[in-house]
């Protein structure tokens, strides 16, 4: 398994210099909180809080998926090596997701339960369809003691779409053999008025904790949501992931435990 993921490792390195990635860059405001079991998330504190992160994606990788629509491309990556990584900053505490715990030593494979999607407009059968994209990240640890087993994930996603303004476009590829759309394509998005639909954005990072006993059974200690309403997206090329983002993805794959939330 060692050997495996140093593989990973020096991939990741070797294309270091010459891969092209595209950052994401969001902000907005927290909009809602929904604790199910514990409370990870102080509504009293936190609604109304303003929020960042990004979402990088390894333009190198093409991800399998398909045309819905003419106007609507999605595509999953379930197995393999993972083709995104981001973060949330809320307040002084940032959330993480740098492929942590995605490769699963029994099934020998990666498992990385990434999404991304991508819409075009400007209309479908006479209604409004904008330009929008949707990015869903997902990062694991576990921790094995004499008494049980812990497994906390993190789940973060943002979805906006825009019916006024066209800065998207399929490829004929696209359209004809359900390629990856050109995610590369730059943009800077705001939502200029949040009292109306015509440019929305939204995400959510759920925090889930679960607990199995060595004696068998289930516990869940942690279970919430906190939802954000999106106020802007900037989609800029970069020529690499930053020296330190490899060494968390390393790191996470070579440790494999409880995060430590900064």
């Amino acid at each position: 398994m060692l050997i495996k993921i140093a593989a990973v490792l020096i991939l990741f390195i070797s294309y270091n210099a010459h891969a092209a990635f595209m950052q994401f860059n969001f902000t907005g405001f927290v909009s809602s909180i929904e604790n199910n079991a514990n409370s990870e998330f102080d509504e009293a504190s936190l609604l109304n809080q303003p929020i960042t992160g990004s979402f990088t994606l390894d333009l190198s990788r093409e991800v399998r998926g398909r045309l819905e629509t003419g106007w609507y491309w999605w595509g999953q990556v379930e197995y393999g090596l993972p083709v995104l990584t981001s973060q949330l900053n809320l307040g002084s505490t940032t959330y993480t997701l740098a492929n942590q715990g995605i490769y699963n030593a029994f099934e020998d494979d990666f498992f990385p339960e990434e999404h991304i999607e991508m819409y075009n407009g400007p209309d479908y059968d006479g209604g409004p369809i904008g330009d929008g994209e949707y990015f869903s990240d997902f990062a694991r640890f576990t921790e094995t003691t004499s008494q049980g087993e812990t497994n906390l994930t993190y789940d973060l996603s943002i979805y906006f779409i825009d019916l006024i303004n066209d800065f998207l476009v399929f490829s004929e590829e696209t359209e004809l053999f359900d390629k990856q759309p050109d995610f590369s394509q730059p943009f800077s998005w705001v939502d200029v008025d949040f009292t109306d639909d015509n440019q929305k954005g939204s995400g959510t990072l759920r925090v889930r904790e679960n607990f199995y006993p060595a004696a068998g059974g289930f516990e869940r200690n942690i279970d919430s949501t906190l939802g954000f309403t999106l106020a802007s997206v900037n989609a800029v090329r970069v020529n690499s992931p930053s020296t330190w983002m490899i060494m968390i993805i390393f790191c996470g794959l070579l440790i494999r435990k409880r995060v430590t939330v900064k």
